[in-house]
């Protein structure tokens, strides 16, 4: 076991001082090469689209093509691990979110020690999990779902886009502190659950205002409530948790954030972290987000790696609480 750590290390170092060495050799500064940004998910997804909000200002600031590649597979994990793999050169990158945090905590990905092996760049976006229920149903406030749950004490449905999603945690965490027994129904994504929630199949659904847009427009699904500490300006008339039932610090939102190797030089994390921050700046790609019922949330290195600290022990208490596993 020993013997196989010191391999391990010596190839990491080797790799690292390689890398170095050839940026040494070229004297070139950063970028010299196109950057690529891999999303762990399928293409389409919050991931995806925010790399291509801010694709084109980026390349601009860099003087480089952005490429964006899916690497979909174990909930992020596959795309996740490889850019840990990745030369630390900064020409290689991760955008993620919050179940990043979420996979590790729970063990779904054994292989992946965010701390270790990955440098936090910037956040830049969250999208909050939201409480809605298929209009069938005569339920026009949060308190009306739980004074309904608890007159159908463990007959009534809730769906959320899979086990270990924030979906499902946050679904749990509402469960609990409002002492309701309701099914937790878990999906293959947040696609389906929107399906069966409109037909009424399972008519309580914890996901997201993004998810849940098309549907609440058409009027087949009614949001109740997002999380986060004030409402959003796309969805002005929802309350939060707080307004809707007084639950105080009751966080429920996906953070989005762009990744580095373990490694990569601190001069070359500071130069995107600062062309991400001046994109994010940029009033139209403000627009861009909001559009799209994402809320631009901007956190620089050292305020992520505290946020993946907290979301770490936060998710770690919640597995012991619930007994939670990603399978």
């Amino acid at each position: 076991m020993k013997t196989s750590h010191w391999i391990r290390g010596a190839v990491v170092a080797g790799t690292m001082l390689a890398a170095c060495a050839g940026a040494l050799a070229q004297g070139a500064k950063f970028p010299s090469k196109p950057i690529t940004v891999i999303n762990p998910y399928q293409p389409g997804g919050g991931t995806d689209t925010i790399v291509r909000l801010l694709q084109t200002k980026l390349a601009q600031s860099l003087g480089q093509p952005i490429v964006v590649e899916s690497k979909p597979g174990a909930t992020g994990t596959v795309g996740s691990e490889f850019v840990a793999r990745a030369a630390p050169d900064g020409h290689t990158l991760l955008v993620n979110n919050i179940t990043l945090t979420i996979n590790e905590a729970l063990g779904g990905a054994p292989r992946l020690d965010i701390q270790r092996d990955l440098v936090p760049i910037a956040t830049v976006a969250s999208s909050p999990v939201a409480v809605a229920v298929t209009t069938q149903l005569p339920i026009k406030t949060l308190k009306e779902l739980v004074a309904y749950a608890r007159q159908n004490e463990g007959k009534v449905g809730w769906s959320s886009c899979g086990n270990g999603s924030p979906q499902h945690l946050v679904g749990l965490r509402f469960a609990q502190t409002m002492k309701v027994a309701m099914i937790h129904v878990p999906y293959k994504g947040c696609s389906g659950a929107i399906v069966d929630g409109v037909s009424g199949v399972v008519p309580v659904l914890f996901t997201t205002t993004q998810n849940a847009d098309a549907q609440v427009k058409a009027g087949k699904l009614r949001l109740l409530a997002v999380g986060g500490n004030e409402r959003l300006s796309f969805q002005p008339d929802v309350p939060t948790f707080s307004e809707a039932l007084g639950l105080k610090d009751f966080d429920a939102e996906v953070w989005f954030a762009f990744f580095a190797p373990k490694g990569t030089p601190p001069a070359i994390v500071a130069q995107l972290e600062e062309s991400i921050l001046a994109a994010m700046a940029d009033k139209e790609i403000q627009k861009g987000f909001t559009d799209r019922q994402m809320s631009p949330r901007v956190q620089k290195s050292q305020q992520l790696a505290a946020q993946i600290k907290t979301n770490l022990a936060q998710f770690k208490q919640m597995k012991s609480d619930f007994d939670l596993k990603i399978e």
